[in-house]
């Protein structure tokens, strides 16, 4: 019975999916970066640290406005994970890019100067059909920071993110 128990817990466990993080309002990853733009995505590469233990995707964006700080022409942005060859590597509350898609990215400069996405997924838009949308999908929030006024990260219209971007001084 004790071995029957055991195995069904195990077949039943899974793997954890999602990030812990804090929710955060648009403001305030806006506050938390030094340039958000809305561009498209036009090239995906992977590489690997200098230990060679972790893979980084690199995506090539092309910038077609910035809504605050000067990016401008393209940016590379460096997420973490990616896949090369046979290995691939995942990271749950990451951001991932396709290529061809539009986007709205909330961007710090990191290590080294490279640019990094900010707030984890939160800090990435999907623009289609006039909506910008996170996929917020492997976030566990823990808390909020979101201030009275403000709007938490998720789906809303483009032209209500941008407001909302430009809004903060």
């Amino acid at each position: 019975m004790r071995t029957a128990l055991l195995l069904a817990a195990l077949l039943l466990a899974g793997p954890a999916l999602g990030a812990q993080a804090v929710e955060l309002s648009v403001e305030g990853l806006a506050r938390a970066s030094d340039a958000v733009v809305r561009g498209q995505v036009r090239r995906l590469s992977t590489t690997r640290s200098p230990d060679r233990r972790r893979l980084f995707t690199l995506a090539e964006v092309a910038v077609t406005t910035s809504w605050r700080g000067a990016a401008a022409g393209t940016v590379t942005v460096l997420l973490p994970g990616g896949v090369d060859g046979d290995l691939g590597q995942r990271v749950d509350g990451a951001p991932t890019l396709a290529e061809g898609e539009e986007v709205v990215l909330f961007l710090h400069r990191a290590e080294a100067g490279t640019l990094r996405v900010a707030g984890l997924a939160q800090g990435k838009f999907t623009v289609a059909g006039g909506l910008a949308r996170p996929d917020l999908s492997r976030l566990h929030f823990l808390g909020s920071r979101v201030e009275r006024g403000e709007r938490q990260a998720g789906t809303m219209p483009l032209d209500e993110l941008e407001a909302r971007v430009r809004s903060v001084r």
